[in-house]
This record gives C-alpha cells, sequence and structure tokens, in this order.
C-alpha cells in the first residue's frame, strides 16, 4: 500500500509541476503580446501627435494652418515611416485645426 501512495503522489507533483509549467509559459506570451500592442498604440499616438504639434507650430509662426501635411513635411521638419503609418489630414479651415488620424499601413500589419 505504501508504495502506491508515493506512486500516486510523485505523479501528482509531477502533473502539477508541468501545469505550473505551462501556466506561466502561457502568463508569459499572453504578457509579451500585451505589451506588443500596447508599444503599437504609442508610436501612433507619437505619429499623430508629431503632426498636431508640428501644425500648431505652424499656425503659430503663420497664422493659419497648412492645407496639407506636405507643407508640414517640407517646411516644420515633421517625419515618419511613411511605409508603415497612413496619416490622413484633413484640412477643414485656414483658423480651424486640422484633423488627424493615423493607421498602421496594410502592407506592415501583417494582413
Amino acid at each position: 500500500m505504501r508504495g502506491k501512495k508515493a506512486y500516486r503522489i510523485r505523479t501528482f507533483l509531477s502533473v502539477l509541476g508541468v501545469l505550473v509549467f505551462a501556466a506561466l509559459l502561457l502568463w508569459l506570451i499572453v504578457g509579451i503580446n500585451s505589451a506588443r500592442t500596447l508599444t503599437e498604440e504609442v508610436r501612433l499616438d507619437n505619429v499623430r501627435q508629431s503632426v498636431v504639434n508640428g501644425a500648431v507650430l505652424c499656425y503659430s509662426v503663420e497664422g493659419v494652418y497648412p492645407e496639407d501635411i506636405g507643407y508640414l513635411k517640407d517646411n516644420y521638419g515633421v517625419r515618419y515611416d511613411e511605409g508603415k503609418y497612413l496619416v490622413h489630414y484633413r484640412y477643414i479651415a485656414a483658423d480651424i485645426m486640422p484633423a488627424v488620424n493615423v493607421f498602421v499601413s496594410e502592407q506592415n500589419s501583417g494582413g
């Protein structure tokens, strides 16, 4: 009887160890994926903020918002990876802040 009980305990501990290891591995994978998603969101926000800052700087210097993003690139040093990000810059009026949206380019999103 005693040998059977010891065998069951060792088996239980072995299975428990494998389950704990699998749970920790899953937790690690989920954490890495969450960090990657959060990092991409921060990058999108940084690109958007760069374009907005350029537009505000242009408005403060020239008194009008630029009509297109090309003007910001040429005259105010706005830079971003055009192959990775799509920036939608919608000019409204000379004295109204343009709408700026940033998206990850489909060719770089993996889909």
